[in-house]
């Protein structure tokens, strides 16, 4: 699809021809902001503030190709994602001085500790290597083109990838033997 042509109506003054260009990248978007923030209804938030971020900036991207106009998105979500993990981590640091002494869960907590457990996984991972992960192996994205969104050079990707299998193993491994010594508890 040739997004050229929409982009130049968008900046010409239709915008329902942003639309167009939503509708195409919103799942990719969302997957990544959902890898990302680990959380469903956020990464809905984020993907829309991701869209109406581009949508204010349109003017200066240089659109040469549909595929730089994706990586130029994941740069967006990218930088949204970590700002809202920054803004968490703060949160999660200040939470328990209000926290309720009843040992009642709501019902939030209670869907949430039934969430995928896949997410465990990715326990001990930092922003930028939830980053590297999600592009990877979600999007399916080249060495070369994760270097471009992420500004660094295509052989440290190579390198933190390979660093970040090694800790997914390992969190695997730990998360495997917990589930299994809470198998044999009385």
């Amino acid at each position: 699809m040739d997004f050229k042509k929409h982009i130049d109506q968008v900046l010409h003054g239709d915008v329902h021809a942003f639309e167009i260009i939503v509708r195409h990248f919103e799942r990719k978007i969302f997957a990544f902001c959902y890898f990302m923030l680990g959380n469903r209804q956020e990464a809905e938030d984020a993907a829309q503030e991701v869209f109406f971020k581009a949508y204010r900036n349109l003017a200066s991207y240089r659109h040469e190709s549909d595929e730089l106009l994706l990586a130029w998105l994941y740069k967006i979500a990218s930088n949204h994602c970590r700002t809202l993990l920054k803004r968490n981590n703060k949160w999660y640091h200040l939470m328990p001085l209000f926290r309720n002494d009843g040992n009642e869960k709501s019902a939030e907590q209670a869907f949430s500790d039934k969430a995928d457990v896949q997410l465990q996984l990715l326990e001990g991972l930092n922003a930028a290597e939830k980053e590297i992960l999600a592009l990877r192996v979600i999007e399916d994205r080249p060495f070369q083109e994760i270097s471009a969104i992420l500004g660094i050079s295509s052989a440290t990707v190579r390198k933190r990838f390979e660093r970040i299998k090694v800790k997914l193993i390992k969190n695997r491994n730990q998360l495997e033997g917990t589930r299994y010594e809470q198998r044999f508890e009385y």
